[in-house]
């Protein structure tokens, strides 16, 4: 082949590349990713209970999961008869590509509350499913709904992965009576799991716990601890990943949650915990004619090495569809922020034809940023009705802190304020972009938080808006430098483009200041990358980093 025709291939692999979106940095060749979800499907199959049209529910639960698409999916309150299988139902409108498997873990039949287990069959080896009888007594496991463990490998490069699922579904109930039956289901689990039986095996927990992971949802309970709380306080054994999620719809921590085992801590995919209500919200009045529940995702990077290397992170929070996971808290006065078509995240002090005094707080999950070297956040927002400058910049802020408890009071905690470099006009509803507001290097921690703080008084009540909101976090070497030559390879900028010639075939990637990744190619020797826009861009091959500047 002419040398020609193999430049003009490689320009068009080169821009093929820039113009896909990509959000992952420098992840492992080798390492799969694998996503776990657990959703309970109220009464699915039930013609007495929850949703009453039973084909157009289990028609919107299958859209849901093809919309997810786990690998590994649990159920909870499925029912089954020997007349009609639910789980072999969802399979088949599913397709060939899906399994499911279940074990009626209470009364036999169409309304039965049962677990379910569906999987992906290319990336997940089902092995067998048991009900886990040993896991205390019947009665507290809500006379028999007992959890249920799946025993199954992750099929990940050739390797056969074990993992053990237990998919739970706790007494309900917020009563006296039934927070002890949960504490003590609690208790009798993680006595069982602690034993020599499974204190080594890699272990996700996943369900419908009917409490909280911090706090209860039982109010006469003193004191008001979760009764998970001794999964909680293990963190040596356990790491709890839905802690921080909130539900808006109802105005508490969720009750679906998953833990996972020490043995999975390092491959687990940092804030990849999420509500999936993207998927949820495409479904017509979701809530009644599907699930009072919505699903619950992790992500999991399995490689060669067993572990997760430190990955670039974007999130990205659009309020398009509602407050997302991020939690508003009124401090003082009666208003509070709330969400509104095409306007996102609002909070105004005026109401009832007078400006109102207010302290409200809108406050994001936790992200982990801890293995970070660098953190932006960005944001369009729109201020209206401001008195004056002062009062603009006084009242619209952006703070950030790294211990904030979800659900007390932001003045009890350290915040720092963050710098919003553009500033919306304060006298229309024009929004505008907030510029990049880097996060201080003391603040790339494992749980920080960002939070917007309005103010108003009976003079002043303006209208704050904010949408499409995006965090991105790199991971770079701590040896990067300002040359252009490492050891192994030589970077050269000429005019708009990059040119990097390896020693021998290397990962390639560039990476803007951003966090953006840009281009990406396995082992390579040469190439050259074409650059659009001037700044300076983090080029890596293989382990090494290098910055360099594109005038």
């Amino acid at each position: 082949m002419k040398k020609n025709t193999i430049f003009l291939l490689l320009v068009n692999f080169i821009f093929t590349q820039i113009a896909v979106s990509q959000t992952r940095f420098e992840a492992s060749q080798e390492s799969i990713e694998f996503k776990f979800t657990t959703w309970n499907t109220e009464w699915l199959s039930c013609s007495e209970n929850g949703p009453t049209n039973e084909n157009l529910q289990v028609n919107n639960v299958v859209a849901v999961i093809k919309a997810i698409n786990p690998d590994v999916l649990t159920l909870q309150e499925v029912g089954t008869s020997d007349l009609y299988t639910t789980i072999d139902t969802l399979v088949r409108r599913l397709g060939v590509e899906w399994g499911g498997a279940m074990v009626a873990s209470s009364s036999y039949g169409n309304c039965g509350q049962n677990q379910g287990f569906i999987y992906k069959k290319a990336k997940i080896q089902f092995l067998n499913a048991s009900l886990m009888t040993n896991a205390g007594a019947s009665y507290d496991w809500s006379s028999g709904r007992y959890p249920v463990l799946y025993s199954v490998n992750l099929l990940a490069n050739g390797s056969l992965i074990p993992v053990s699922f237990i998919n739970i579904h706790a007494k309900a109930m917020s009563d006296t009576d039934s927070y002890t039956r949960r504490k003590n289901a609690s208790i009798g689990l993680k006595a069982l799991l602690d034993g020599s039986g499974y204190n080594t095996k890699r272990v996700v927990i996943l369900g419908d716990l009917n409490d909280y992971l911090v706090g209860t949802q039982c109010s006469s309970c003193s004191p008001a601890e979760s009764p998970y709380k001794n999964f909680m306080d293990d963190t040596q054994n356990y790491k709890c990943l839905t802690n921080t999620l909130y539900d808006p719809n109802y105005n508490s921590p969720v009750i679906d949650n998953i833990i996972i085992s020490n043995e999975l801590v390092e491959n687990y995919k940092v804030n990849s915990t999420r509500r999936e209500t993207v998927t949820t919200q495409t479904i017509s009045d979701y809530k009644n004619t599907t699930s009072d529940h919505v699903p619950i995702s992790v992500t999991f990077t399995i490689g060669s090495s067993g572990g997760s290397s430190c990955e670039n992170l974007t999130i990205s929070e659009t309020f398009a569809e509602s407050l997302g996971n991020y939690t508003p808290y009124s401090v003082s006065g009666l208003q509070i922020w709330g969400w509104r078509a095409n306007y996102g995240a609002v909070m105004s002090g005026y109401a009832n034809a007078a400006n109102n005094a207010n302290e409200d707080w809108l406050i994001s999950p936790a992200y982990d940023l801890s293995a970070k070297s660098d953190a932006v956040v960005t944001f369009y927002h729109a201020i209206n009705h401001a008195q004056n400058e002062n009062d603009k910049l006084t009242n619209h802020t952006l703070w950030a802190s790294a211990n904030y408890s979800n659900g007390t009071l932001p003045s009890n905690t350290s915040w720092t304020q963050l710098t919003i470099p553009t500033m919306a006009s304060g006298n229309s509803w024009t929004f505008v972009n907030s510029g990049n507001i880097s996060i201080p290097t003391q603040l790339l921690q494992k749980d920080i938080r960002f939070a917007f703080k309005y103010q108003s008084n009976t003079t002043a009540a303006s209208t704050w808006e904010i949408k499409e909101l995006n965090l991105n976090a790199t991971c770079v070497n701590t040896n990067i430098s300002d040359k252009t030559e490492i050891s192994q390879s030589k970077i050269s900028v000429v005019g708009k483009r990059i040119k990097i010639e390896n020693k021998q075939p290397l990962s390639v990637s560039v990476v803007d200041i951003t966090g953006r990744i840009l281009f990406s190619a396995k082992p390579i020797q040469i190439v050259e990358i074409p650059i659009l826009q001037s700044g300076i861009y983090i080029i890596r091959t293989g382990n090494n980093a290098n910055k360099v500047i594109v005038e």
